[in-house]
């Protein structure tokens, strides 16, 4: 019987290219910004929080924030404004070696934490990401159609985001739980569109899911 790495790493992208895979699992992983650049960086091996909050940056970086994968295995098929697959451009940083996975984009404006609980922005990054069969997800529908797979789940580090506040959906949106009869690959488009609740909870999409 194949593993869920073993799975994951003959169907999203090339092996070899180790810096760009997400692999530990349903972990707590970190991030950095360079802030002269507002590159994001991120450490393909997990943490536990306290080696998160020991973590010693160079001069320009800042902790950008920390949360568990909602997905079992993931992928990054390029760096974020390449325009063809190719390994991560990698950083030695306090003993780990962190990947340039991200650039943030624009916030839309109608949504912030202040306003209504939740942060929308768009995301540079060429993320794909499995979910094993057998596992119940969380699907988020804004009520136009399309679907938002999970993302992280305690997130921290952002304004306004505390884990373990109430998650309150907007008007038209909803949730609905889905049971995984199979794996399940979903590549993120590029841009992708992010949401971050106020309670911790990101999904991101929007993808059309056949489930």
């Amino acid at each position: 019987m194949t593993t869920i790495n073993e799975r994951a790493q003959a169907g999203m992208g090339n092996p070899e290219w180790q810096q760009n895979w997400t692999l530990d699992g349903l972990q707590l992983y970190g991030e950095i910004m360079e802030l002269s650049t507002q590159k994001i960086w991120l450490c393909q091996q997990s943490f536990t929080p306290e080696q998160y909050d020991a973590l010693q940056l160079p001069d320009g970086f800042i902790k950008s924030g920390s949360g568990y994968a909602s997905h079992d295995a993931a992928f990054f098929r390029r760096p974020p404004n390449a325009e063809q697959d190719a390994p991560l451009e990698t950083l030695d940083v306090d003993g780990r070696v962190f990947s340039q996975v991200a650039v943030p984009g624009e916030v839309e404006p109608d949504f912030i934490i202040e306003n209504n609980g939740l942060l929308l922005l768009k995301v540079h990054k060429h993320h794909s990401v499995m979910f094993a069969k057998g596992r119940t997800l969380e699907i988020l529908s804004m009520g136009d159609g399309r679907d938002y797979v999970p993302q992280i789940t305690d997130a921290s580090g952002l304004p306004g985001i505390k884990a373990g506040a109430e998650r309150v959906l907007l008007e038209g949106w909803y949730i609905r739980e889905v049971t995984l009869a199979e794996d399940l690959f979903v590549d993120v488009p590029f841009p992708a569109r992010v949401c971050f609740f106020s309670s911790g909870h990101s999904f991101h999409g929007p993808v059309k899911l056949a489930i």
